[in-house]
């Protein structure tokens, strides 16, 4: 199972009164608000930012490490989850675009596609590709 939540620190400047949010797991991941829910809404922002261009870079995504009880836990954003989720299925089994477009039946270009963080990809065909390295997505919600 793939874990899509990253623990970030949120600190109120005492001087400049606004809050900085830090990902310890990822680096340079900083953002900022004048207000804590301000704060934790642009985290989302910069948590999907950071995961973007990692993968468009084809960097590694370094594994979440386990919130700290001062730490909040933020969620990946859906519109970039399952795209994270296909690059670490295809990284951590070493399986190239091309075999993956040669088992989905499809062209190199949509394997590609499919990871470009900026080009929207139905579900389903993420499902499918998924699936054809044996992996399954699954969303689990909770309160």
């Amino acid at each position: 199972m793939l874990e899509m939540r990253y623990p970030a620190t949120i600190r109120q400047d005492p001087k400049e009164k606004d809050f900085v949010v830090k990902f310890p797991d990822l680096e340079g991941a900083i953002t900022g608000a004048a207000t804590l829910d301000e704060a934790l809404n642009e985290a989302v922002d910069c948590l999907a930012s950071w995961l973007a261009f990692a993968l468009a870079e084809r960097r590694p995504i370094p594994v979440p490490s386990l919130p700290t009880a001062r730490q909040y836990s933020v969620s990946v954003p859906l519109w970039i989850a399952p795209k994270i989720a296909l690059y670490e299925a295809l990284t951590q089994q070493n399986v190239s675009n091309s075999e993956l477009a040669r088992r989905l039946g499809v062209r190199e270009t949509v394997v590609r596609r499919m990871l470009d963080p900026d080009h929207t990809t139905a579900p389903k065909k993420i499902e499918a590709a998924l699936k054809a390295v044996g992996w399954n997505l699954y969303v689990v919600c909770a309160a």
